[in-house]
């Protein structure tokens, strides 16, 4: 599919970056009045950045009040507004989906001389969404381009709690998991630099799908990668080398976090509850209205949208339709 309508029509003499000022002071307005972006605003889109095959990153514009108060976990609803042959589409719940931001970083590539005065050398916030080609919607969305539209509603949901100083935080992901598990490492090193001790088992199917391990090695104090098949890492599932973290860990002093499939978090959750340790994971489960409207995703008598996704490891463990393969 070729996506035709763009923010700019492909005209490269409209400045996308006058553009991306212009939507990133509508959603800071949006944003400061109500907490959250209440309905989709969309947005030119900066950069796309291929991570693996079918996984890629779609980069936007966003105010800094919104940077500095989104959470690890939380989620935006985001919608591709174009239709199959590349024109507008209306929106409608069933075309969005949820993302948690997978990475933050600030952009200085788009900065002219007098935009670099105003605003000196703190650049422009950019907030990146990490994509897998799952079906058709999460198909569409990584096939945009530079200059497209990608509207998001949000943040929504519940967040990982930031560890404390002294403590050694557990990182567990699979798969397209690893972009909660990002955000929570690169919060906590921030906020604590090296009062805080970070471990993390990155799990995929193979080598060709394995991305944000290089994001993950600047961040972690040690990162272990585990492929399916073997092509890369250790042979099998996060939950074999998970054994011997866990055992060299102090429980009172520890937290785990974890996303990715449920048959892969539930016995990662097993492992940490059976150990003492604090343990939280990232649901995924379908979602389609993000404000309790559906019901459609429930875990036991709580709603991932507004009870989630970050959910009590513990608590999780408990309910009997937690820990199947679940579709998105």
């Amino acid at each position: 599919m070729t996506l035709r309508a763009s923010p700019i029509n492909r005209d490269e003499s409209i400045d996308l970056t006058a553009l991306a000022d212009s939507c990133s002071k509508r959603i800071e307005r949006e944003f400061e009045r109500a907490g959250k972006i209440g309905a989709p605003i969309p947005m030119p889109i900066m950069d796309v950045s291929s991570e693996a095959d079918g996984v890629n990153t779609i980069w936007i514009q966003i105010p800094t009040s919104l940077a500095t108060n989104y959470k690890p976990g939380q989620y935006f609803m985001c919608w591709n507004p174009y239709d199959a042959e590349g024109g507008m589409n209306r929106h409608n719940y069933n075309s969005e989906k949820p993302y948690s931001v997978g990475d933050i970083r600030i952009d200085r590539s788009e900065i002219d001389e007098v935009t670099a005065a105003d605003i000196g050398n703190k650049g422009r916030t950019l907030f990146g969404f990490t994509i897998k080609d799952l079906g058709r919607q999460s198909g569409e969305l990584t096939r945009l381009k530079r200059g497209d539209w990608f509207a998001i509603r949000g943040p929504f949901g519940t967040n990982f709690p930031t560890p404390l100083a002294g403590e050694t935080l557990i990182l567990v992901s699979g798969g397209i998991g690893s972009t909660p598990m990002h955000m929570a490492a690169k919060e906590a090193r921030q906020k604590l630099g090296d009062k805080v001790t970070i471990h993390a088992i990155m799990g995929f199917q193979n080598e060709a799908e394995v991305h944000y391990s290089e994001r993950m090695e600047k961040l972690c104090d040690s990162l272990t990668i585990t492929t399916d098949d073997g092509s890369l890492g250790l042979k099998g599932y996060p939950t074999t080398p998970l054994v011997k973290l866990i055992s060299g860990c102090d429980a009172t002093k520890s937290k785990l976090y974890t996303c990715g499939p449920e048959p892969m978090m539930k016995p990662v959750l097993e492992m940490a509850v059976n150990s003492n340790i604090e343990s939280y994971a990232a649901m995924e489960r379908y979602l389609p209205c993000s404000v309790a409207a559906c019901g459609l995703c429930m875990v036991g008598d709580r709603l991932t949208c507004i009870d989630g996704p970050v959910m009590d490891g513990g608590w999780l463990l408990q309910q009997d339709d937690f820990g199947n393969p679940h579709s998105h």
